[in-house]
C-alpha cells in the first residue's frame, strides 16, 4: 500500500468514525445531556459512564457525541457556503477576466489580509454570538478560498486543446464550463473542501471557546473546553477529551485531504507508483 493509500485509509476511517458518532447522537446517546445529576459529578470512567462525568454530572461520552454533531454541522454548512458562492465566482472571473476578475482578486486579497479566526471573531462580535453567526463568519472566509482555487484551475485549463475544440464545435462558454472545466477541477475542489472542513471545525471550536459560537443548550467541543478551564487543577479530563476529539478529527480530515490529493493528481500517482 502506497503512502497515498495509507493516508487516505487512515483519514477516511477517523473521519468516518467521527461522522458516525455524530449521526448516532441524532437518535441515541448513552445519557441525556440536558439532565443534571450533581450527586454524580466528576466521576471517573465506569460501566455507567465510560468516560466519566463533568462538574454537573453529565455524561462526557454523550456530550462528545453531541459536540461532534454541532462541530460537523457548523463546518459543513460553512464549507457549503464557501463552495456555493466561491466556485461560481471563481469560474466567472476566469471566464470573463477584465474588471470582474480584478474585483474578485482584490476581494480575495482583502479577506486574506486578516487571519481566518480573527475575521470570524470580528464578525460574530459585531453580529452577536450563536451557531448561525459562526457559520456565516466561517463561510465568508471560505468564499475567496474556493474562488481562488476555481479561478486558478479554470485558467490552467483554458488553453487545452479539447476546450478549444469544444468552442470551435459551437459550444458556448457556459456549456464549456459546465461540461468540460467543472468535471476536470472537481477532484481539486473536493480536496480543498476536506481541508476547509477541518479548518472550519477548528474555527468553530475557537469561537465556541471564547463564547461567540454555539450557545446553550447546544453543546460543542469548544464550549466543553471553555467550561473545563476552571476545573483544570483537579479534573483535567474535562479538557482532555474534547481537546483530543478536536485534534484527532482535524488530523483525520487532513490525512483524508492529503490522500485524496495524492490519489487524484496524476503527477503524484506516477511519482509514488
Amino acid at each position: 500500500m502506497t503512502r497515498a493509500h495509507t493516508s487516505f485509509v487512515i483519514g477516511a476511517v477517523i473521519s468516518g468514525l467521527v461522522a458516525l458518532s455524530a449521526a448516532v447522537s441524532l437518535v441515541w446517546t448513552p445519557h441525556a445531556i440536558d439532565t443534571l445529576n450533581v450527586a454524580a459529578k466528576l466521576q471517573g470512567p465506569s460501566a455507567a459512564h465510560l468516560l466519566g462525568t463533568d462538574q454537573y454530572g453529565r455524561d462526557l461520552l454523550s456530550m462528545l457525541m453531541v459536540g461532534a454533531r454541532t462541530s460537523i454541522a457548523v463546518a459543513l454548512v460553512a464549507v457549503g457556503i464557501g463552495l456555493g458562492v466561491g466556485l461560481p465566482l471563481g469560474l466567472l472571473a476566469a471566464r470573463r477576466g477584465g474588471i470582474l476578475d480584478e474585483a474578485v482578486m482584490r476581494f480575495n486579497d482583502l479577506v486574506f489580509a486578516f487571519p481566518a479566526l480573527l475575521s470570524a471573531v470580528l464578525i460574530t462580535a459585531l453580529m452577536g454570538p450563536g451557531a448561525f453567526n459562526a457559520i456565516l463568519a466561517i463561510g465568508i472566509f471560505n468564499i475567496p478560498v474556493f474562488a481562488r482555487v476555481a479561478r486558478g484551475a479554470a485558467l490552467a485549463l483554458s488553453s487545452r486543446e479539447y476546450l478549444m475544440a469544444a468552442r470551435v464545435a459551437g459550444k458556448g462558454e457556459g456549456r464549456v464550463t459546465l461540461e468540460h472545466i467543472l468535471p476536470n477541477i472537481a477532484s481539486l475542489l473536493i480536496v480543498q473542501a476536506s481541508i476547509q472542513f477541518s479548518l472550519g471545525i477548528l474555527a468553530e471550536a475557537g469561537l465556541s471557546y471564547v463564547g461567540l459560537g454555539a450557545q446553550p443548550p447546544l453543546t460543542s467541543w469548544g464550549r466543553m473546553l471553555n467550561e473545563a478551564q476552571t476545573m483544570m487543577a483537579f479534573a483535567p479530563q474535562l479538557a482532555l477529551y474534547p481537546g483530543l476529539a478536536i485534534i484527532i478529527t482535524v488530523i483525520g480530515l487532513n490525512l483524508l485531504g492529503d490522500g485524496l490529493r495524492d490519489l487524484t493528481d496524476p503527477r503524484l500517482r506516477r511519482r509514488t507508483a
